[in-house]
This record gives structure tokens, sequence and C-alpha cells, in this order.
């Protein structure tokens, strides 16, 4: 089976959406591992599974009674965090300004 090939505009693409910056060889790196990766679960998809049966048991999709309790007050929450607000947690600014993730004001 051939491995799916990712052309660098794909891959730089992807390292945008994640905020990379990649080198050359990185890129490189990033497109034969990801080809690799694509092969892989084609591979797996391929595999004739109609036969396997399945537990003999009910499989548990839940491990406790899902009941609703209260939450944490604004204050106790805001009391922990490293930073605050008046209004809620501070965090560090990582979006560049003037970026496509960057919110209009």
């Amino acid at each position: 089976m051939e491995r799916p090939r990712f052309d660098r505009a794909q891959i730089d693409h992807l390292a945008k959406l994640a905020a990379l910056s990649l080198s050359d060889s990185a890129a490189e790196r990033l497109a034969h591992d990801l080809g690799a990766i694509v092969a892989y679960v084609e591979q797996l998809a391929a595999v004739d599974t109609s036969s396997v049966v399945g537990p003999p048991h009910p499989v548990a999709t839940s491990w406790r009674e899902d009941v609703v309790v209260p939450g944490l007050s604004h204050e106790d929450a805001l009391r922990g965090a490293p930073g605050a607000t008046d209004t809620g947690f501070a965090v560090p600014g990582f979006v560049p300004a003037g970026s496509a993730g960057e919110k209009a004001r």
C-alpha cells in the first residue's frame, strides 16, 4: 500500500492551526510521519472484523449515577487561581494581535 503524501502547503496549514513554527527538516519529518500514520489507519480499516464476537457481558458505559451537585461559587473558583480579575481568570495572551484567531472588538 502506498503511503499517503502530504505536501508542504498542507503541512504549513496544519502548523498554522497548531501555532507551530517548523523548520524545513521538521516539516519534511512531519509530512513523512503523518503519511505513515494515515497509511496505518487505512491498513487497520481494511481488516475484516465481521466475524469478531463482542464481549459475553454488557460493557459498562458509566461507573456512577450522573447526579447534579452544586459547583464552586465564582469567588471560590477565583480564590484558587494564580491570576484573577474582578470578572474571571487572568491568563497571558497567546494569539498575536491582528491574527485570524483574534476576536473583533
